[in-house]
């Protein structure tokens, strides 16, 4: 009987220390946690969110830029250097029927000061040299020399060209009247324009009055008149057989300037008498190699009449 009762005594231990087992390597029961809110909005209101980022402003989008049509053969014309654009426009100067568009390109580009003159000069010659050269050519180049920017050497050639214009111009009064402007002046111009008054009045598209020879009277006397439009006056003079102002170039055939002198001298031999060949002797044996030669041609040709 006792054995019986510790029997089931042990059994009883035995089942005890099993649940206890089992209980400590169950899971531990999962407690719901309550979900994570976000934080309340803040109040709702008609005004604009305030932003600490800069304000972008509207940027609107860059246009393209044209691309230069240039004339047909022509495409690579700006990335030639200087003396490459030259050349080509020295080569397009002699055809005397360019196309349109080239004639067009001229016009504009002789405006281009980024060339050197030779190269506008020798456009504006493409331009001028034309069979049928544009009767409006004479505008583009009254308002470079209107210019006082342009640099004086180009002024000079746009007077030049201006009557180069007239025999083709759809307005030879405008052109006469420029010139007959610039040639009262006291600079270099002066003198340009007086020469070029000459070659139109060869050429009987001009018919200066008798005012026009006292003009030079008072320009060769004027000590405000620079040298070269003396010079120009001087074999202008000459070159119109202007008999009237002889006395004034016998003064100038002993002047101290030795480029003075010789013109003057040249000027005798056109106009003067044999009463001037006392006065023309000295310079035969001048220092100046230029004056020797004017002084010996001036005489030959008197000796001649």
């Amino acid at each position: 009987m006792k054995r019986v009762v510790l029997l089931i005594v042990v059994a009883g231990v035995l089942l005890l220390c099993v649940v206890a087992v089992l209980r400590k390597g169950a899971p531990r029961p999962v407690t719901a946690q309550p979900p994570v809110m976000p934080a309340p909005p803040a109040a709702v209101t008609n005004a604009p969110a305030v932003s600490n980022a800069p304000p972008i402003s509207y940027v609107p989008p860059l246009a393209a830029t044209p691309v230069e049509k240039l004339p047909k053969g022509w495409e690579d014309f700006r990335k030639l250097r200087e003396i490459g654009q030259l050349n080509r426009v020295t080569a397009a100067m002699e055809n005397r029927t360019l196309p349109a568009d080239l004639l067009a390109f001229f016009e504009k580009e002789i405006f281009n000061r980024q060339h050197w003159d030779v190269t506008r000069n020798n456009m504006a010659n493409a331009l001028v040299w034309q069979e049928s050269p544009n009767p409006r050519l004479h505008e583009l180049f009254a308002k470079m020399l209107a210019d006082e920017t342009e640099s004086p050497v180009w002024r000079d050639y746009c007077l030049q060209f201006l009557s180069e214009c007239m025999k083709s111009s759809s307005d030879p009064e405008a052109i006469k009247s420029l010139l007959a402007r610039y040639a009262q002046g006291k600079d270099g111009l002066a003198g340009t324009a007086i020469v070029n008054i000459g070659l139109q009045e060869g050429a009987g598209r001009i018919k200066p009055d008798e005012t026009f020879s006292q003009q030079l009277e008072a320009q060769l006397t004027d000590p405000e008149v620079v040298i070269p439009t003396k010079l120009s006056i001087l074999g202008m003079i000459g070159k119109r057989h202007d008999v009237r102002l002889l006395p004034l170039v016998r003064s100038y055939a002993t002047h101290t300037n030795d480029s003075l002198r010789r013109t003057a001298m040249a000027t005798l031999g056109l106009i003067g008498t044999r009463d001037d060949l006392p006065l023309l002797q000295p310079g035969l044996t001048n220092r100046n190699r230029a004056v020797q030669m004017a002084a010996k041609g001036a005489m030959a040709r008197i000796e001649a009449r």
